[in-house]
């Protein structure tokens, strides 16, 4: 009886045994799977190398082992694709910022440039006025110089050359654009607008507006007559350096003064 109960007892070990090893061998199937088992002669068998890929999800050589052979060389590819995409983008914008730093100091060579002429034309014309105004001022003095000589001859003969036979003082009188009669304002003349004449000018221009808005009076009349004769005296001063006409004219429109500030006048 107990040789039979032995017997029973290794038979269950035996099935334990192998039912283990059965299940142990499917559990394992993706590592060492059934294959076919070649003899290469070097001992190695294909069955090692297929359990390999099957650790790795492929072949050795195949694209199934990311990061290697297969999937390395596609994700270095991209890699590389992308450096060099990189590459020619800073290329382009290299060449971009030498065009325009080109073009900024092309155009501010030009500014420079445009500049230096202008101020090369600016000087050429104030080198040329100032060229005119000299030629002007000697014209005028050769005039004032021709003119004192012929005065001095005149005088020597008993003439007088700023008499005007033609003209009155008590007739001489202003136009309007001279003397505006709606609001008194004076237009002088360029021989009275020295600085010599600024007080009796602003003066007379006083008395000539109050006349306006008050009407003439005598007093008035007497104010503008004496501030006309002061401006008159200041006038005779510079007789030997004033051409005749520009005395003549200067002394007609102080004597026009006189006789529109008088209360009546005749003529």
């Amino acid at each position: 009886m107990k040789p039979v109960i032995r017997k029973m007892a290794l038979s269950g070990v035996c099935l334990t045994i192998l039912l283990s090893t059965g299940y142990m061998a499917q559990a394992a199937g993706p590592f060492f799977p059934r294959q076919t088992v070649y003899n290469f002669g070097g001992g190695y068998s294909p069955t090692a190398f297929y359990g390999y890929r099957g650790i790795y999800g492929g072949g050795y050589y195949g694209g199934g082992y990311p990061g290697y052979y297969g999937g390395y060389y596609n994700d270095g590819s991209s890699l590389i694709r992308a450096q060099g995409q990189a590459n020619v983008d800073q290329s382009k914008a290299m060449v971009n910022y030498q065009e325009a730093t080109s073009k900024y100091i092309d155009n501010q060579k030009k500014l420079a440039e445009t500049y230096v002429e202008r101020q090369k034309a600016k000087r050429e014309a104030i080198h040329q006025q100032a060229e005119i105004d000299k030629e002007l001022a000697q014209q005028k003095q050769d005039a004032i110089e021709a003119q004192k000589e012929k005065n001095l001859k005149l005088q020597e003969s008993g003439l007088s050359p700023y008499y005007n036979a033609s003209t009155s003082q008590d007739q001489e009188t202003l136009n309007a654009s001279q003397l505006n009669p709606a609001t008194g304002e004076i237009s002088w003349p360029e021989a009275l607008m020295g600085p010599e004449y600024a007080d009796s000018r602003n003066k007379l221009q006083e008395l000539y507006s109050l006349k306006n808005s008050t009407g003439i009076t005598s007093s008035l009349s007497r104010e503008i007559q004496e501030e006309a004769l002061n401006m008159k005296n200041i006038l005779r001063g510079q007789i030997k350096t004033m051409l005749p006409n520009d005395y003549l004219a200067a002394r007609g429109f102080i004597e026009g003064l006189i006789n529109m500030g008088k209360t009546s006048r005749t003529g």
